[in-house]
């Protein structure tokens, strides 16, 4: 008969190898660790060993936040369909606090990533509408007051356009040729 021990080491050389296994397939890992958290419940080991098996499994197979929010929600489940607590009141606590910490990171990195972009977006913007009123004066300078259909295609013109007539606004003889 092989001692507890040994079946200890047993299960964690298993979660090893299935983490290796699993390392390109997420969805895989998953099925792997909730295989092994079952059979951790349905050995009939005592609560201590099957909880620090249960911490060493978790900590080798490390799942993204989607796939651990469903591994933890199955362990909930399994424990209460058997009326068995081995994640403790406060554990889940810990681990709701850390679920929330995630949530948190995350939404903080995608503000800042919209700040970002949001600011380089203005920046382009105000480059534009700054090129488009000083080509805009030039233009008004040199051919005189301008149409409002003309006003509205230097409105519209990205920095490319606008810095191609700014060039063609210094020869041209008449206002057409600026944008021919």
């Amino acid at each position: 008969m092989l001692s507890h021990a040994f079946r200890a080491f047993i299960a964690l050389y298993f979660a090893d190898l299935c983490t290796q296994q699993t390392r390109q397939n997420v969805d895989a890992r998953f099925a792997a660790k909730w295989q092994l958290t079952k059979l951790l419940f349905q050995r009939g080991w005592s609560k201590k060993r099957i909880i620090i098996l249960f911490k060493a499994i978790n900590w080798m197979m490390t799942l993204p936040a989607d796939l651990e929010k469903r591994y933890w929600r199955n362990i909930r489940l399994f424990e209460r369909e058997r009326k068995m607590e081995y994640v403790s009141s406060l554990e889940q606590m810990f681990i709701d606090k850390g679920e929330k910490k995630g949530i948190q990171k995350g939404l903080i990195q995608g503000l800042e990533q919209g700040l970002e972009q949001g600011l380089e977006q203005g920046l382009e913007k105000g480059r534009e509408e700054g090129a488009a009123m000083l080509l805009e004066e030039q233009l008004t300078h040199r051919f005189g007051p301008l149409s409002e259909t003309t006003r509205r295609k230097l409105a519209k013109a990205n920095l490319q356009q606008l810095a191609a007539w700014s060039k063609a606004a210094f020869e041209a003889p008449t206002l057409k040729q600026v944008f021919s």
